[in-house]
């Protein structure tokens, strides 16, 4: 048993924190300051995402937009792409979790898995 106090994680103001994480399941903190947030890509699995604080955007591969505010819960299917931005004037801070442990494919816009292009491969 495991147990995370995400106000004490919050307050680290680190990009990335992983929370929890097994061979099949995962939980991380998100946290982009003004201006800041993802790459436009996707995952294997479904994956969910609760904002704490802040607002933002999140971007599909077809332009669309939606924005995201405390409170919301932003839910992504398999392989649907996203780009998630901080468009606020404060942090943006999301708690997420997907069915994968960590690790798993990082898929960008152009169809290259991104751990793979910061190793060079």
């Amino acid at each position: 048993m495991e147990c995370v106090n995400l106000k004490e994680e919050m307050e680290k103001a680190k990009r990335k924190i992983d929370l929890f994480g097994t061979d099949n399941f995962r939980s991380w903190l998100l946290y982009f300051v003004p201006g800041d947030g993802t790459d436009m890509h996707y995952h294997a699995n479904p994956e969910t995402f609760l904002v704490f604080s802040g607002n933002g955007i999140v971007k599909g591969l077809k332009g669309e937009e939606r924005a995201i505010k405390k409170d919301d819960v932003l839910c992504l299917a398999a392989k649907d792409y996203y780009q998630i931005v901080n468009t606020g004037n404060e942090p943006l801070v999301l708690f997420g979790n997907r069915s994968e442990a960590f690790g798993g494919p990082h898929i960008l816009a152009d169809g290259r898995d991104r751990q793979q292009v910061q190793k060079g491969v």
